[in-house]
């Protein structure tokens, strides 16, 4: 596995093969809070059974570029929001990342499931809707031992949301 972490193609096939099932209905607020993900794929060396990834990124709040070292920052200096060029504008995301995918904490829970990854991703999504959760995204993977680039996906997904507003 080791070798596919250089493989460019291989993880840019999995970067575009990642899908999207659900994006939280809550965007990202101003300032820090944590955006919960459930990601799912079949597991390697069981293709019929799914392994879940369950996780939290945590995301700060806009960073601003200044112009200048004490200064203001473009914002305030062209004094409102449409004027600011917004790559100038950025956030830090950070979430957990385990190798083995036998993992439980508090921040990340990686579990191995006995149903198929379709079975498995039409429950999450059930469970989701019967709790009335909108804040969770759901991230289907090609490969879940790469499962930090399908999370580096979904991030882009939200910030184009994001930003694009």
């Amino acid at each position: 596995m080791g070798d596919a972490w250089q493989d460019s193609e291989f993880l840019r096939h999995v970067f575009d093969e990642t899908r999207i099932v659900r994006r939280p209905l809550s965007g990202i607020i101003a300032g820090y809070h944590v955006l919960p993900y459930i990601l799912v794929g079949a597991e390697r060396e069981h293709p019929s059974r799914a392994v879940e990834v369950r996780g939290r990124i945590r995301v700060s709040p806009r960073l601003v570029v200044t112009p200048g070292r004490d200064g203001p920052t473009y914002g305030e200096l062209f004094g409102e929001r449409e004027v600011m060029d917004q790559r100038l504008v950025a956030r830090v995301f950070s979430f957990h990342y385990a190798s083995r995918l036998s993992l439980e904490s508090e921040e990340l829970k990686i579990q191995r499931q006995e149903r198929d990854t379709d079975g498995h991703l039409e429950r999450v999504l059930e469970e989701l809707a019967r709790r009335e959760v909108i804040n969770t995204g759901v991230i289907l993977s090609p490969d879940v031992r790469f499962y930090p680039v399908s999370i580096d996906r979904f991030i882009r997904e939200i910030l184009d949301q994001e930003f694009r507003e």
